[in-house]
């Protein structure tokens, strides 16, 4: 029973918070499994998942940025959430295929769930980013009850490609892409009555994706970006008097979902929580 792994794919992944509290819940327990992150450039991402199927001690795997859209096709199969989000950040073994599978639309859920505490979904919602993260993002928005979803991206052409695979999965639902111009976004941002920053501007303390502008009284805010204390765009957003929370609850419950998967067990919730903040306060260090 012992060598058994479970990795973190991406590049870069030095900054993850995963390793700290997902080791945390395999010791608490008694799990002899050791999870580790590693960086997988682009172009060794085909032989690295190859030698993940390779080896019967590989339990599973995480999928970080940039991989979470590219993986699905090097794997065996896809179920759940993967097919319909288009994106894996979760990686189970079935004998000797990998399975593909999406944990974060969940993660997400969750922690839309706990900012509105029990309060009516906004029927508006303004999600900046067009990547893995912002189709799991949408997927629940979707399950949510949101009516109304404006998608921006940096480069516009990807923002309407996923429009129309949203249009297509949900043709309820009114869906359209958004011009990133910061003008243009500050309007978005302000009718709308959420908002989500799903890209990696401001990761590691980058440029804000949003002003202050864009935020008011009433609005609520949600950034997967999550940084040691809270994000910039975090900060900001309160100051203009919008409830908004970063990436922790996310990463944590996606996390959650994707032990229960590897392992069959509950995950042992508040143990990851505590690992997750004694490790965001040391690297604040």
């Amino acid at each position: 029973m012992s060598g058994r792994r479970i990795l973190l794919l991406g590049h870069p992944v030095e900054h993850s918070l995963s390793p700290a509290f997902q080791q945390a819940a395999f010791d608490s327990i008694g799990l002899p499994v050791k999870y580790e992150a590693m960086d997988v450039a682009p172009a060794d991402l085909a032989r690295v998942v190859a030698e993940l199927r390779a080896d019967p001690l590989v339990m599973g795997a995480n999928v970080t940025v940039p991989h979470k859209e590219k993986i699905g096709p090097l794997l065996d199969s896809l179920i759940d959430d993967a097919v319909q989000i288009g994106a894996v950040n979760t990686i189970t073994r079935a004998g000797s295929r990998l399975v593909g599978r999406n944990t974060d639309a969940a993660g997400f859920r969750g922690a839309l769930d706990g900012l509105l505490d029990g309060r009516r979904t906004p029927r508006h919602a303004l999600v900046l980013g067009a990547g893995g993260a912002a189709k799991a993002a949408i997927s629940a928005l979707v399950t949510a009850g949101v009516a109304q979803i404006s998608i921006a991206n940096r480069h516009l052409a990807r923002a309407e490609r996923l429009v129309a695979e949203v249009r297509k999965a949900s043709p309820h639902l009114t869906v359209r892409a958004a011009p990133w111009h910061e003008g243009l976004l500050v309007e978005e941002a302000q009718i709308a009555g959420l908002v989500v920053h799903a890209t990696t501007l401001g990761l590691n303390g980058g440029a804000l994706p949003l002003p202050a502008a864009a935020f008011r009284a009433g609005q609520f805010v949600i950034d997967v970006v999550y940084a040691p204390g809270e994000t910039a765009l975090v900060r900001t957003a309160r100051a203009a008097g919008a409830e908004a929370i970063d990436g922790r609850e996310m990463l944590l419950l996606q996390g959650a979902a994707a032990f229960e998967l590897w392992t069959g067990r509950p995950a042992p919730i508040a143990v990851m929580r505590e690992a997750f903040d004694t490790a965001a306060k040391q690297n604040a260090k």
